[in-house]
């Protein structure tokens, strides 16, 4: 028997105040240059709140700008009317306006208001990093954005100028509820197609989502060929469970994606579950093979190709999904799909996670291992703890969708 490693528990990290020094003088350079983090296909700004740093989400599906409730009670912000905040998930969050609120851009002179804060609270153990607020419609519609996800960078141009030249497609954006969306078509395996509205949300991290209504009215589940029904991920209202499968092929305008993978929501997806108003969710693993412009003053959305953007589309392996604790240093497994990868190797929920490869589970260490679990053929060595018993265990992946 392999010997079991255990884990020296992780610290969490200080925020590095550095960052938000004394702003430079502003600069009449164009287009404004932003750096980003990517992680499971999120877009991270960092912004200052005074002298603290903070992590905020862009997010086309959010109607306006938000700070996390928790954080902004830390700050002393003045809250302002209660509101419940909903979205994927079956649940709920509460919510509350601000007054006077508003960030800056980490080394930048670039400010932006805040006007409202809700309870990011669950999409941090999510994903695993402190969420600090979300840039929505009001930061966006400023200016014609560009999401490069392989510079890794946002790239602010002045909306009444701007003036594209490059070899993107231009996608006209319909707006409701301050959301983009687009008119698309999808090809299902059964040679049929079907379409309708869909929204573009930066904020998602998986591919593309269609709405319960939506799949049980065109019997989606018989047609797009074999699903497997499983956890994929969680919104601001809690975890979504949706059968995940692939669809021949999605178009939007001249763009089209080949074989992307599809989730069909289930009873449990929140606004997912009871939608009418559109059909489905364009998310950051479509999002990430281009280079984004969103053009809201122009209604239209520019796709432009890149070295990347022929990727194929791959879901988890390992049946396995994990959560962080409240403190963001250790993980936790919260569902197991049954007969994959992670039934095999004897996990289950409940299971804390002390070491991956025998070293330390950080947040980080976490989001490295969610990008490993979609590669075939991987062998990933674990160490776990049921009880009091901890234990090493070997998840070798294999193609699930």
């Amino acid at each position: 028997m392999v010997a079991a490693l255990i884990a020296t528990p992780a610290v969490a990290q200080l925020p590095d105040r550095t960052l938000c020094g004394a702003p430079p003088a502003s600069s009449a350079a164009r287009p404004t240059t932003i750096p980003i983090e990517i992680y499971d296909n999120h877009v991270v700004v960092k912004v200052c709140a005074g002298d603290l740093p903070l992590d905020f989400i862009l997010d086309t599906g959010a109607s306006m700008n938000f700070f996390d409730l928790h954080t902004a009670e830390r700050l002393g912000l003045k809250l302002g009317d209660g509101f419940t905040g909903t979205g994927a998930g079956a649940g709920s969050i509460a919510g509350a306006h601000l007054e006077g609120a508003n960030v800056r851009f980490a080394g930048l002179s670039l400010t932006q208001s805040v006007s409202g804060a809700l309870d990011f609270s669950r999409m941090s153990r999510g994903s695993g990093r402190r969420v600090g607020g979300m840039l929505g419609y009001e930061f966006i519609r400023r200016f014609v954005v560009a999401i490069d996800y392989v510079k890794r960078e946002l790239r602010l141009y002045d909306a009444r100028t701007f003036h594209y030249e490059g070899p993107g497609a231009s996608i006209p954006l319909i707006f409701l509820d301050n959301q983009p969306h687009v008119m698309a078509e999808v090809r299902l395996a059964d040679g049929g197609t079907v379409k309708g509205r869909m929204v573009v949300d930066v904020g998602s991290g998986g591919a593309l989502l269609l709405t319960k209504p939506f799949a049980d009215e065109n019997r989606l589940r018989e047609r797009i060929g074999p699903t497997l029904h499983r956890r994929t991920g969680a919104g601001v209202g809690g975890p979504v469970t949706s059968d995940v499968g692939r669809v021949e092929t999605l178009s939007m305008g001249r763009v089209e994606v080949s074989r992307p993978v599809t989730s069909l929501a289930g009873a449990s997806a929140g606004n997912f579950s009871g939608n009418d108003k559109w059909i489905g969710n364009i998310g950051g693993d479509i999002l990430r093979r281009y280079t984004v412009f969103f053009d809201y003053a122009n209604k239209r959305m520019i796709l432009e190709p890149h070295a990347g953007t022929s990727e194929p589309y791959e879901a988890d392996m390992s049946g396995l999904s994990l959560v962080m604790n409240d403190n963001l240093t250790s993980a936790l497994v919260d569902y197991v799909v049954p007969g994959s990868p992670a039934t095999d190797a004897g996990l289950a929920v409940g299971d804390t996670v002390m070491s991956i490869e025998g070293q330390p589970t950080t947040a980080a260490a976490v989001r490295d291992l969610r990008k490993r679990f979609r590669r075939d053929g991987e062998r990933i060595v674990l160490t776990v703890r049921r009880g009091g018993k901890t234990r090493t265990v070997t998840l070798v992946l294999r193609r699930l969708v």
